[in-house]
């Protein structure tokens, strides 16, 4: 059995590895690099291997940099199935379309000025055909349910990864000779008392792990500050008469600042004010959100029997037209602007930023992971000037970090999480995290007793016996 390691090799993004027998080709996570423009665009259109190999898709969540270049797999020649949760096979359809129409909207937003400056047009990554056949290879399976994985002499699992809705620990159990090898891909594993959904589940006996790694050299600060500091940021720029642009991820990040900044009218920690969720893409999550209350922690289900709707308030406009979202850059006073996307790499939040970022008295408050060389890491890096739609703007607004929200497992959850079966493991592949982060986990897990720890690079091989 052969695994190689085809994105999120020392880097966070573009999640995609390979798992290889005598009997079948498994792809887990087919996404979307994001970091330099060119060299992303140039990775995500040309895949490292001949899509029509591929005999089964295994899909940890929906996030973008996990699911974002299933279209181009199929559109490539892929024809099976792709094996998602039934959370996250609701939550891909829209991720897909959306990012569609990112690519298609934004590439002829660009061509404007390129093509009458005798420049060569850009082509959108796919189109919305390209997503809706990738859509229909979307397969649903249930958590904790084993299932056959086509063409492997393999059976499935997932388990809940806490990271956001339908997000799964894969468990595979993969008969190799006349042995069978136990093997688990984390995807992106959650926190402890996270708001909304459920912990992580427990790591499972195995052999063999991909672990992600983006906090693996940090440790996240307590959980209950993160609302607590949400609000001080909010209410000081309320103070200056600013508004509060929050880049947020659609998935699961919007729905929580939602819910903290509802729970905080309710307790008087924040004023009520105007507050939008400016992103389609987020009112089609929430509403998926909302079907499926199984998987909510027991504190949200108590809210949801007292207040009913926790992702809905008296002061909340969810926009979904263009116009509407125009209109929020007309608006006098105080206000907070929650957009996609989270890195502020694409979307409407390019728009809000662009027309907000050159006003002192606002705020660009980042609240999830930045990475390499995209907008939100220049901007959390002190950058004075940003470009954003080709034009330069200077950088102005203050900006704020709220790293109390991560979904993503710090240091110690991910160690604590390995630990129980440390002694058991053969094997741990650390991706999804840059070098430092990866390079630090790498040698935590060592100290663990896990002699064979490595961080992969991209391409490389990795034989299991």
């Amino acid at each position: 059995m052969r695994l190689t390691f085809w994105g999120a090799a020392r880097q966070v993004t573009g999640s995609m590895h390979l798992l290889e027998t005598a009997d079948a080709r498994v792809l887990l996570d087919c996404g979307t690099m994001q970091g330099h423009r060119r060299e992303a665009n140039e990775r995500n259109a040309h895949l490292p291997f001949e899509a029509s190999s591929i005999d089964a898709v295994l899909l940890s969540h929906a996030h973008i940099d996990h699911c974002g270049n299933l279209p181009t797999l199929t559109k490539s020649g892929y024809r099976g199935e792709i094996i998602g949760t039934h959370a996250t096979n609701d939550l891909t359809r829209i991720m897909l379309l959306d990012s569609a129409k990112i690519q298609e909207q934004d590439a002829e937003y660009l061509n404007k000025k390129r093509v009458p400056r005798g420049e060569q047009p850009i082509e959108p990554l796919y189109t919305r055909d390209d997503a809706e056949d990738a859509i229909r290879a979307l397969t649903g399976r249930s958590y904790h349910f084993w299932f056959d994985v086509p063409h492997l002499r393999a059976r499935a699992q997932f388990l809940d990864a806490g990271h956001i809705l339908g997000s799964a620990i894969t468990v595979l159990q993969v008969q190799d000779g006349s042995g069978t090898i136990r093997f688990g891909y984390s995807g992106d594993l959650g926190i402890k008392d996270k708001l909304i959904l459920r912990d992580p589940e427990p790591a499972p006996p195995l052999d063999y792990l991909i672990l992600e790694g983006t906090y693996g050299n940090r440790i996240h600060p307590p959980r209950g500050q993160a609302e607590t500091e949400l609000a001080q940021i909010i209410r000081d720029t309320t103070a200056r008469g600013g508004k509060t642009i929050i880049p947020a991820f659609a998935l699961d990040r919007t729905q929580e600042i939602v819910y903290s900044i509802h729970r905080s009218i309710l307790n008087g920690a924040l004023p009520p004010l105007p507050v939008f969720v400016d992103s389609p893409l987020a009112m089609d999550a929430t509403e998926i959100y909302r079907m499926h209350p199984e998987v909510f922690d027991k504190e949200t289900v108590a809210f949801m029997e007292k207040h009913e709707d926790p992702f809905g308030f008296r002061q909340l406009t969810y926009t979904r037209d263009v116009e509407a979202s125009k209109a929020i850059n007309d608006l006098d006073g105080p206000a907070v602007i929650i957009a996609s996307n989270g890195m502020v790499e694409a979307g409407r939040i390019l728009h809000h930023v662009k027309n907000n970022i050159e006003n002192p008295r606002n705020t660009i408050l980042f609240v999830g992971y930045q990475a390499e060389n995209t907008l939100g890491r220049r901007l959390l890096d002190g950058a004075k000037r940003a470009r954003i739609f080709g034009d330069e703007y200077t950088v102005r607004a203050r900006i704020e970090q709220d790293q109390g929200f991560s979904a993503h497992a710090d240091r110690i959850a991910l160690m604590n999480w390995v630990r129980p079966i440390a002694d058991q493991l053969k094997g741990v592949f650390v991706v999804h995290a840059e070098q430092d982060a990866a390079d630090a986990l790498v040698q935590g897990l060592r100290e663990l007793g896990i002699e064979n720890a490595v961080a992969p690079e991209y391409g490389q091989q990795i034989n299991l016996h």
